[in-house]
């Protein structure tokens, strides 16, 4: 940071580090990809048994009895 007099006021000049209050580093875009990567894993996850613990549900027998009227006729 530094100062600079600009038409008789004085103006303050930060750095793009300064002036966001960190830096860049690869940690952040580490952190960003894992938990990412952790939530997508977990959503499989969750999904995988819903497919696999669910019997039959009612809109399956509906769909199935329809299709018996449908080939009677």
């Amino acid at each position: 940071m530094h100062k600079e007099q600009e038409n008789g006021e004085v103006v303050t000049h930060l750095s793009e580090v300064e002036a966001k209050g960190a830096s860049r580093t690869p940690v952040t875009r580490n952190i960003l990809v894992i938990s990412l990567s952790l939530v997508v894993i977990l959503f499989v996850i969750a999904l995988g048994f819903g497919f696999f613990e669910t019997s039959q549900t009612g809109a399956d027998q509906v769909n199935a009895d329809n299709s018996a009227v449908s080939t009677m006729n």
